[in-house]
């Protein structure tokens, strides 16, 4: 299996996905054009088979440790990787087994069952889900594909980025994203760096996460586990094949949003752009909504997940 994050590494493994997967749709609203103040497009990710950007690299992962003959593969996730990797698993014949926190939504836990994972339950902090899952992937001789620490995650996502610049690379000016453990985040901004440096990558992230200070300070947030609401990017830091990407691309890039900012902005996408996004995409949102700085003037926003439980209601 490939080590090298690199711009080739990314076009085989969007060539090895792309027929399994969606090419999904850029969507706008004049309505949220007036609210900002300037035209935003919106990449509809939560439209994407298991509902986030998870799968692109879960099936890059799950092709590469089949063609390596794993006897399955592990991880450990909150919802979206671990429904996208049980997905993929299934599609191509592997056994999967995920490690999940106790305060998993509902909807997730769902999603990964429907596609045949065998789930196992731990305790919600992030020592918990490693030590865990490491030693489920010892004791079952699992492939472990870790949520965003991970070569193959990192090239396999790239595709959405692809497909962006297919999409609208003429028609944007900068790209923002939410940021968990940033390996999302270090894919897409190594490719559109290396492809497209005239289009900024702004990360967005729940305020106490502190990701500005690593990157500028190199300072760690003090905490493992952020509370917000924005479920899929709870955990703190950031991956170490992730950490140098983003130092490089992003320092200075980096936007905290407010809880509240976050509920507003996935009101908004809920009931004008008429899409129902998760939190941790209307992070990414928020940021624009928010925080835009005044020369970005045609941003897109990756709207990167829409796992949200059925009975959650917007007070």
């Amino acid at each position: 299996m490939t080590t090298e994050i690199s711009v080739a590494e990314m076009r085989a493994a969007h060539k090895r996905t792309a027929l399994f997967l969606h090419n999904t749709p850029i969507m706008s609203s004049e309505n949220i054009n007036e609210k900002v103040g300037v035209p935003v497009l919106f990449k509809c990710e939560h439209l994407q088979k298991t509902g986030s950007f998870k799968v692109r690299g879960a099936l890059n992962s799950a092709i590469l440790a089949k063609e390596q003959e794993a006897n399955g593969v592990i991880a450990h996730s909150s919802g979206n990787h671990g429904q996208a990797l049980a997905w993929a698993a299934q599609k191509i014949g592997l056994p999967c087994t995920i490690v999940v926190p106790d305060n998993a939504p509902i909807s997730k836990i769902d999603g990964m069952k429907e596609y045949n994972a065998n789930l196992v339950f731990c305790e919600s902090t992030v020592i918990s889900r490693e030590s865990v899952c490491a030693e489920q992937a010892e004791k079952l001789e699992y492939y472990f594909v870790n949520p965003y620490d991970c070569v193959s995650m990192i090239n396999g996502h790239a595709s959405i980025a692809f497909e962006i610049l297919e999409q609208a690379g003429d028609d944007i000016d900068s790209i923002f994203l939410s940021v968990g453990g940033g390996g999302f985040a270090s894919s897409v901004a190594f490719l559109i760096g290396n492809l497209r440096p005239d289009i900024e990558v702004f990360l967005v992230e729940p305020e106490d996460k502190q990701l500005s200070n690593l990157l500028a300070n190199n300072i760690p947030c003090p905490v493992d586990t952020l509370n917000t609401m924005a479920d899929g990017v709870r955990v703190a830091h950031v991956g170490t094949l992730c950490e140098p990407i983003l130092r490089k691309f992003c320092t200075g890039k980096v936007i905290s949003v407010k809880e509240e900012e976050i509920k507003e902005a996935l009101k908004l996408v809920w009931t004008r752009l008429k899409q129902r996004i998760e939190p941790s995409a209307a992070l990414a949102f928020a940021g624009v909504l928010y925080h835009k700085p005044e020369h970005v003037k045609r941003p897109l926003v990756i709207l990167c997940g829409g796992n949200v439980d059925t009975n959650y209601v917007i007070d």
